[in-house]
Protein backbone atom coordinates (compact mmCIF):
# COMPACT_ATOMS: atom_id res chain seq x y z
CA UNK A 1 0.00 0.00 0.00
CA UNK A 2 1.13 3.55 -0.68
CA UNK A 3 0.00 7.15 -0.30
CA UNK A 4 -0.97 8.77 -3.59
CA UNK A 5 -1.85 12.26 -2.33
CA UNK A 6 -2.45 14.29 0.81
CA UNK A 7 -4.86 17.21 1.26
CA UNK A 8 -6.00 19.26 4.24
CA UNK A 9 -9.77 19.49 4.74
CA UNK A 10 -10.26 22.98 6.14
CA UNK A 11 -13.96 22.49 6.82
CA UNK A 12 -13.46 19.72 9.38
CA UNK A 13 -9.80 20.45 10.21
CA UNK A 14 -8.54 17.01 9.25
CA UNK A 15 -6.02 15.57 6.79
CA UNK A 16 -7.28 13.47 3.89
CA UNK A 17 -4.97 10.82 2.45
CA UNK A 18 -5.68 9.05 -0.84
CA UNK A 19 -4.01 5.65 -0.75
CA UNK A 20 -3.67 2.68 -3.06
CA UNK A 21 -4.10 -0.67 -1.35
CA UNK A 22 -4.61 -4.23 -2.53
CA UNK A 23 -8.08 -5.70 -2.13
CA UNK A 24 -6.54 -8.41 0.03
CA UNK A 25 -4.98 -5.97 2.49
CA UNK A 26 -8.20 -3.96 2.62
CA UNK A 27 -10.32 -7.07 3.23
CA UNK A 28 -8.08 -8.05 6.15
CA UNK A 29 -8.72 -4.64 7.70
CA UNK A 30 -12.42 -4.60 6.83
CA UNK A 31 -13.12 -7.98 8.42
CA UNK A 32 -11.79 -6.70 11.72
CA UNK A 33 -13.67 -3.41 11.47
CA UNK A 34 -16.95 -5.14 10.66
CA UNK A 35 -16.50 -7.86 13.30
CA UNK A 36 -15.16 -5.84 16.20
CA UNK A 37 -16.19 -2.23 15.69
CA UNK A 38 -19.73 -1.74 17.01
CA UNK A 39 -19.80 1.73 15.46
CA UNK A 40 -20.57 0.07 12.12
CA UNK A 41 -24.16 -0.54 11.07
CA UNK A 42 -25.36 -3.91 9.88
CA UNK A 43 -25.35 -5.15 6.33
CA UNK A 44 -28.19 -3.99 4.09
CA UNK A 45 -30.02 -6.81 2.32
CA UNK A 46 -31.72 -4.63 -0.31
CA UNK A 47 -30.34 -3.57 -3.68
CA UNK A 48 -29.05 -7.09 -4.36
CA UNK A 49 -28.88 -6.50 -8.11
CA UNK A 50 -26.69 -3.43 -7.69
CA UNK A 51 -24.24 -5.22 -5.43
CA UNK A 52 -24.13 -8.35 -7.59
CA UNK A 53 -23.01 -6.11 -10.46
CA UNK A 54 -20.40 -4.61 -8.15
CA UNK A 55 -19.03 -8.08 -7.44
CA UNK A 56 -18.69 -8.77 -11.16
CA UNK A 57 -16.97 -5.43 -11.70
CA UNK A 58 -14.51 -6.06 -8.87
CA UNK A 59 -13.46 -9.49 -10.18
CA UNK A 60 -12.89 -8.02 -13.64
CA UNK A 61 -10.61 -5.33 -12.23
CA UNK A 62 -13.04 -2.47 -12.75
CA UNK A 63 -11.94 0.77 -11.05
CA UNK A 64 -14.14 1.05 -7.95
CA UNK A 65 -14.82 4.47 -6.40
CA UNK A 66 -12.64 5.03 -3.33
CA UNK A 67 -13.82 3.72 0.01
CA UNK A 68 -13.71 6.45 2.65
CA UNK A 69 -12.32 5.66 6.09
CA UNK A 70 -11.75 7.64 9.27
CA UNK A 71 -8.88 6.89 11.64
CA UNK A 72 -9.85 8.42 14.98
CA UNK A 73 -6.80 7.29 16.94
CA UNK A 74 -4.67 10.15 18.36
CA UNK A 75 -1.56 8.44 16.97
CA UNK A 76 0.06 8.68 14.54
CA UNK A 77 -0.11 12.41 13.91
CA UNK A 78 0.81 11.91 10.26
CA UNK A 79 0.72 9.05 7.77
CA UNK A 80 3.73 8.21 5.62
CA UNK A 81 4.53 5.38 3.24
CA UNK A 82 6.75 3.98 5.98
CA UNK A 83 4.14 3.88 8.77
CA UNK A 84 0.94 3.49 6.72
CA UNK A 85 0.58 -0.28 7.02
CA UNK A 86 1.48 -0.43 10.71
CA UNK A 87 -0.79 2.54 11.53
CA UNK A 88 -3.83 0.92 9.93
CA UNK A 89 -3.20 -2.55 11.31
CA UNK A 90 -2.19 -1.32 14.77
CA UNK A 91 -5.19 0.99 15.17
CA UNK A 92 -7.81 -1.03 13.30
CA UNK A 93 -10.20 -0.73 16.28
CA UNK A 94 -10.25 3.03 15.64
CA UNK A 95 -11.10 2.67 11.94
CA UNK A 96 -14.58 3.58 10.70
CA UNK A 97 -16.04 3.11 7.24
CA UNK A 98 -17.67 6.43 6.35
CA UNK A 99 -18.59 5.47 2.80
CA UNK A 100 -18.34 2.06 1.16
CA UNK A 101 -19.79 -0.33 3.72
CA UNK A 102 -21.73 -2.38 1.17
CA UNK A 103 -18.73 -2.44 -1.20
CA UNK A 104 -16.66 -3.82 1.67
CA UNK A 105 -19.18 -6.62 2.21
CA UNK A 106 -19.09 -7.40 -1.51
CA UNK A 107 -15.28 -7.60 -1.53
CA UNK A 108 -15.41 -10.05 1.38
CA UNK A 109 -18.12 -12.13 -0.31
CA UNK A 110 -15.96 -12.54 -3.40
CA UNK A 111 -12.98 -13.71 -1.36
CA UNK A 112 -15.20 -16.20 0.49
CA UNK A 113 -16.49 -17.54 -2.84
CA UNK A 114 -12.93 -18.15 -4.08
CA UNK A 115 -12.16 -20.00 -0.84
CA UNK A 116 -15.30 -22.15 -1.09
CA UNK A 117 -14.38 -23.16 -4.63
CA UNK A 118 -10.80 -23.89 -3.62
CA UNK A 119 -9.58 -21.57 -6.39
CA UNK A 120 -6.23 -20.56 -4.91
CA UNK A 121 -4.95 -19.07 -8.17
CA UNK A 122 -8.05 -16.94 -8.64
CA UNK A 123 -7.96 -15.92 -4.97
CA UNK A 124 -4.33 -14.80 -5.23
CA UNK A 125 -5.03 -12.75 -8.36
CA UNK A 126 -8.11 -11.21 -6.78
CA UNK A 127 -6.35 -10.23 -3.55
CA UNK A 128 -3.62 -8.48 -5.55
CA UNK A 129 -6.06 -6.21 -7.39
CA UNK A 130 -5.55 -2.54 -6.42
CA UNK A 131 -8.27 -0.28 -5.05
CA UNK A 132 -8.21 3.23 -3.64
CA UNK A 133 -9.20 4.44 -0.19
CA UNK A 134 -9.47 7.87 1.35
CA UNK A 135 -8.42 8.11 4.98
CA UNK A 136 -9.34 11.03 7.24
CA UNK A 137 -6.77 11.45 10.00
CA UNK A 138 -7.29 13.70 13.03
CA UNK A 139 -11.03 13.95 12.48
CA UNK A 140 -13.31 14.68 15.45
CA UNK A 141 -16.82 13.36 16.04
CA UNK A 142 -18.64 16.28 14.52
CA UNK A 143 -16.36 16.11 11.49
CA UNK A 144 -17.16 12.42 11.10
CA UNK A 145 -20.88 13.16 11.16
CA UNK A 146 -20.43 16.01 8.68
CA UNK A 147 -18.52 13.79 6.26
CA UNK A 148 -20.96 10.91 6.69
CA UNK A 149 -23.85 13.16 5.78
CA UNK A 150 -22.09 14.55 2.70
CA UNK A 151 -21.00 11.10 1.55
CA UNK A 152 -24.12 9.14 2.46
CA UNK A 153 -26.06 9.46 -0.79
CA UNK A 154 -25.59 5.94 -2.16
CA UNK A 155 -28.00 3.13 -2.90
CA UNK A 156 -28.65 2.34 0.77
CA UNK A 157 -28.22 5.51 2.86
CA UNK A 158 -28.35 5.27 6.63
CA UNK A 159 -31.00 7.05 8.61
CA UNK A 160 -29.88 10.08 10.56
CA UNK A 161 -30.54 8.16 13.77
CA UNK A 162 -28.17 5.38 12.69
CA UNK A 163 -25.48 7.91 11.83
CA UNK A 164 -25.67 9.74 15.14
CA UNK A 165 -25.93 6.56 17.23
CA UNK A 166 -22.86 5.21 15.45
CA UNK A 167 -20.90 8.30 16.35
CA UNK A 168 -21.71 8.37 20.02
CA UNK A 169 -22.03 4.67 20.82
CA UNK A 170 -18.85 4.64 22.88
CA UNK A 171 -20.24 7.39 25.13
CA UNK A 172 -22.83 4.91 26.38
CA UNK A 173 -19.98 3.07 28.12
CA UNK A 174 -18.44 5.96 29.98
CA UNK A 175 -19.43 8.86 32.17
CA UNK A 176 -19.86 12.39 30.85
CA UNK A 177 -19.86 14.96 33.62
CA UNK A 178 -21.09 12.26 36.00
CA UNK A 179 -23.70 10.92 33.56
CA UNK A 180 -24.18 7.24 32.80
CA UNK A 181 -25.88 6.43 29.49
CA UNK A 182 -27.68 3.09 29.36
CA UNK A 183 -28.54 1.10 26.25
CA UNK A 184 -31.42 -1.30 25.64
CA UNK A 185 -29.09 -3.99 24.30
CA UNK A 186 -27.28 -4.00 27.64
CA UNK A 187 -30.58 -4.91 29.36
CA UNK A 188 -30.14 -2.07 31.84
CA UNK A 189 -32.53 0.71 32.75
CA UNK A 190 -31.75 4.33 33.47
CA UNK A 191 -32.18 4.36 37.23
CA UNK A 192 -30.92 7.10 39.50
CA UNK A 193 -30.33 10.82 39.13
CA UNK A 194 -27.27 10.45 36.89
CA UNK A 195 -28.58 7.71 34.56
CA UNK A 196 -30.20 8.43 31.19
CA UNK A 197 -31.49 6.33 28.31
CA UNK A 198 -28.92 6.53 25.53
CA UNK A 199 -31.39 6.72 22.65
CA UNK A 200 -33.38 9.47 24.35
CA UNK A 201 -30.24 11.54 24.86
CA UNK A 202 -29.21 10.98 21.24
CA UNK A 203 -32.62 12.10 20.04
CA UNK A 204 -32.44 15.19 22.24
CA UNK A 205 -29.07 16.04 20.71
CA UNK A 206 -30.51 15.61 17.24
CA UNK A 207 -33.28 18.05 18.20
CA UNK A 208 -30.53 20.54 18.98
CA UNK A 209 -28.84 19.95 15.62
CA UNK A 210 -32.10 20.40 13.71
CA UNK A 211 -33.63 23.05 16.00
CA UNK A 212 -36.76 20.90 15.96
CA UNK A 213 -38.26 19.05 18.92
CA UNK A 214 -40.21 16.51 16.86
CA UNK A 215 -39.06 12.88 16.86
CA UNK A 216 -36.77 11.48 14.21
CA UNK A 217 -38.47 10.23 11.08
CA UNK A 218 -36.95 8.15 8.31
CA UNK A 219 -34.06 10.15 6.95
CA UNK A 220 -34.35 11.55 3.46
CA UNK A 221 -32.15 13.85 1.44
CA UNK A 222 -33.96 16.97 2.58
CA UNK A 223 -33.46 16.01 6.23
CA UNK A 224 -29.76 15.46 5.65
CA UNK A 225 -29.43 18.86 3.98
CA UNK A 226 -31.15 20.55 6.92
CA UNK A 227 -28.75 18.89 9.33
CA UNK A 228 -25.78 19.91 7.21
CA UNK A 229 -26.87 23.52 7.25
CA UNK A 230 -26.96 23.49 11.05
CA UNK A 231 -23.71 21.58 11.43
CA UNK A 232 -21.89 23.93 9.09
CA UNK A 233 -22.57 26.77 11.53
CA UNK A 234 -21.06 24.95 14.51
CA UNK A 235 -17.48 25.08 15.70
CA UNK A 236 -15.88 21.79 14.69
CA UNK A 237 -13.39 22.11 17.53
CA UNK A 238 -16.03 21.60 20.21
CA UNK A 239 -17.60 18.37 21.30
CA UNK A 240 -21.20 19.53 21.26
CA UNK A 241 -22.57 16.21 22.41
CA UNK A 242 -20.69 16.40 25.71
CA UNK A 243 -21.83 19.99 26.20
CA UNK A 244 -25.45 19.04 25.52
CA UNK A 245 -25.43 16.15 27.98
CA UNK A 246 -23.52 18.07 30.66
CA UNK A 247 -25.79 21.12 30.50
CA UNK A 248 -29.03 19.13 30.72
CA UNK A 249 -27.73 16.95 33.55
CA UNK A 250 -26.54 19.96 35.53
CA UNK A 251 -30.00 21.46 35.07
CA UNK A 252 -31.56 18.28 36.51
CA UNK A 253 -29.12 18.42 39.42
CA UNK A 254 -30.10 22.04 40.12
CA UNK A 255 -33.79 21.13 40.07
CA UNK A 256 -33.11 18.26 42.46
CA UNK A 257 -31.20 20.59 44.79
CA UNK A 258 -34.15 22.97 44.92
CA UNK A 259 -36.92 20.42 45.42
CA UNK A 260 -35.13 17.23 46.42
CA UNK A 261 -37.44 14.19 46.18
CA UNK A 262 -40.56 15.89 47.47
CA UNK A 263 -43.54 14.13 45.90
CA UNK A 264 -46.74 15.60 44.55
CA UNK A 265 -49.64 15.58 46.98
CA UNK A 266 -52.04 13.75 44.66
CA UNK A 267 -54.98 14.50 46.94
CA UNK A 268 -54.28 18.18 46.43
CA UNK A 269 -53.72 17.70 42.70
CA UNK A 270 -56.94 15.78 42.11
CA UNK A 271 -57.76 12.89 39.82
CA UNK A 272 -56.04 12.36 36.51
CA UNK A 273 -52.79 11.14 35.02
CA UNK A 274 -49.68 12.37 36.79
CA UNK A 275 -46.84 13.41 34.49
CA UNK A 276 -44.21 13.48 37.22
CA UNK A 277 -44.55 12.93 40.96
CA UNK A 278 -41.24 14.66 41.67
CA UNK A 279 -39.43 17.51 39.95
CA UNK A 280 -36.81 15.07 38.71
CA UNK A 281 -39.50 12.87 37.16
CA UNK A 282 -40.98 15.93 35.48
CA UNK A 283 -37.80 16.65 33.53
CA UNK A 284 -35.99 13.32 33.13
CA UNK A 285 -38.08 12.24 30.16
CA UNK A 286 -37.59 12.00 26.42
CA UNK A 287 -39.95 14.89 25.69
CA UNK A 288 -37.99 17.19 28.01
CA UNK A 289 -34.66 16.25 26.43
CA UNK A 290 -36.09 16.92 22.98
CA UNK A 291 -37.57 20.25 24.02
CA UNK A 292 -34.34 21.28 25.74
CA UNK A 293 -32.24 20.53 22.67
CA UNK A 294 -34.56 22.35 20.28
CA UNK A 295 -34.92 25.33 22.63
CA UNK A 296 -31.19 25.87 23.11
CA UNK A 297 -30.68 25.61 19.36
CA UNK A 298 -33.35 28.21 18.66
CA UNK A 299 -32.04 30.57 21.36
CA UNK A 300 -28.57 30.25 19.82
CA UNK A 301 -29.84 30.94 16.31
CA UNK A 302 -31.66 34.03 17.58
CA UNK A 303 -28.45 35.30 19.24
CA UNK A 304 -30.08 35.13 22.67
CA UNK A 305 -27.30 32.87 23.96
CA UNK A 306 -24.00 31.70 22.50
CA UNK A 307 -24.36 28.06 23.45
CA UNK A 308 -24.55 25.49 26.22
CA UNK A 309 -21.96 27.25 28.37
CA UNK A 310 -24.31 30.22 28.73
CA UNK A 311 -26.94 27.84 30.07
CA UNK A 312 -24.54 26.22 32.53
CA UNK A 313 -23.35 29.61 33.80
CA UNK A 314 -26.84 30.64 35.01
CA UNK A 315 -28.07 27.35 36.46
CA UNK A 316 -27.10 28.35 40.00
CA UNK A 317 -29.46 31.34 39.68
CA UNK A 318 -32.53 29.25 38.84
CA UNK A 319 -35.26 29.38 41.49
CA UNK A 320 -38.52 27.52 41.98
CA UNK A 321 -40.55 30.72 42.12
CA UNK A 322 -43.15 29.04 44.34
CA UNK A 323 -43.61 26.27 46.85
CA UNK A 324 -42.59 22.85 45.58
CA UNK A 325 -46.15 21.50 45.77
CA UNK A 326 -47.43 24.46 43.79
CA UNK A 327 -44.80 23.88 41.09
CA UNK A 328 -45.57 20.16 40.85
CA UNK A 329 -49.32 20.71 40.73
CA UNK A 330 -49.11 23.46 38.10
CA UNK A 331 -46.74 21.52 35.86
CA UNK A 332 -48.86 18.38 36.02
CA UNK A 333 -52.00 20.40 35.26
CA UNK A 334 -50.37 21.80 32.13
CA UNK A 335 -49.35 18.34 30.97
CA UNK A 336 -52.84 17.03 31.71
CA UNK A 337 -54.36 19.83 29.63
CA UNK A 338 -52.12 18.90 26.71
CA UNK A 339 -53.02 15.21 27.06
CA UNK A 340 -56.73 16.07 27.04
CA UNK A 341 -56.62 18.45 24.08
CA UNK A 342 -53.74 17.55 21.74
CA UNK A 343 -54.19 15.24 18.75
CA UNK A 344 -50.62 13.94 18.90
CA UNK A 345 -49.83 13.99 22.59
CA UNK A 346 -46.15 13.06 22.37
CA UNK A 347 -45.36 15.75 19.81
CA UNK A 348 -47.40 18.29 21.77
CA UNK A 349 -45.48 17.51 24.95
CA UNK A 350 -42.20 18.02 23.11
CA UNK A 351 -43.40 21.35 21.78
CA UNK A 352 -44.47 22.46 25.25
CA UNK A 353 -41.04 21.68 26.70
CA UNK A 354 -39.40 23.56 23.85
CA UNK A 355 -41.40 26.67 24.77
CA UNK A 356 -40.77 26.03 28.46
CA UNK A 357 -36.98 26.02 28.15
CA UNK A 358 -37.05 29.02 25.83
CA UNK A 359 -38.94 30.93 28.51
CA UNK A 360 -36.64 29.66 31.26
CA UNK A 361 -33.35 30.62 29.58
CA UNK A 362 -34.35 33.79 27.70
CA UNK A 363 -33.10 36.83 29.67
CA UNK A 364 -35.79 38.95 28.01
CA UNK A 365 -38.64 36.63 29.00
CA UNK A 366 -40.97 37.00 31.97
CA UNK A 367 -40.16 33.47 33.12
CA UNK A 368 -36.38 33.86 33.05
CA UNK A 369 -34.77 31.42 35.52
CA UNK A 370 -38.11 30.79 37.29
CA UNK A 371 -39.23 27.17 37.13
CA UNK A 372 -42.76 28.07 38.19
CA UNK A 373 -43.33 31.25 36.16
CA UNK A 374 -42.25 29.53 32.94
CA UNK A 375 -45.05 26.94 33.22
CA UNK A 376 -48.09 29.09 32.26
CA UNK A 377 -46.05 31.16 29.80
CA UNK A 378 -45.05 28.03 27.89
CA UNK A 379 -48.62 26.72 27.88
CA UNK A 380 -49.91 30.06 26.64
CA UNK A 381 -47.33 30.04 23.84
CA UNK A 382 -48.26 26.46 22.94
CA UNK A 383 -51.97 27.31 22.78
CA UNK A 384 -51.33 30.36 20.62
CA UNK A 385 -49.38 28.29 18.11
CA UNK A 386 -51.69 25.27 17.95
CA UNK A 387 -55.22 26.43 18.75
Amino acid sequence: MRIASKLHDGRINATNYLIEISIGDYIDLARTVLDNNEFQRKRVSSSKTIYSLLKTDAVQGCVIPPIVLALSSPDPKELTNENLKSALEGHVDHLMILDGLQRSHSFIDIEDEFKRRGDDVGLKSYRELPIRCEIYLGINRLGILYRMLTLNTGQTPMSLRQQIEMLYLDYSKEEIAGVVLTREVDATKAKGLNAYNFKEVIEGFNCYLERNELPLERADLLENIKSLEKLSQENSGKDLFREFVASFHQFVIRVNELMDDESLDEARFGEGTVWGKTATQVFKKQQALAGFGAAIGKLKDNDVIEGFQDVISVLSQISIGSETQMFLAEFNKSMRWIADNAKKIGNAQRMYFQYYFRELFNPSGDGYLSLYESIPLALQKYKSQVF
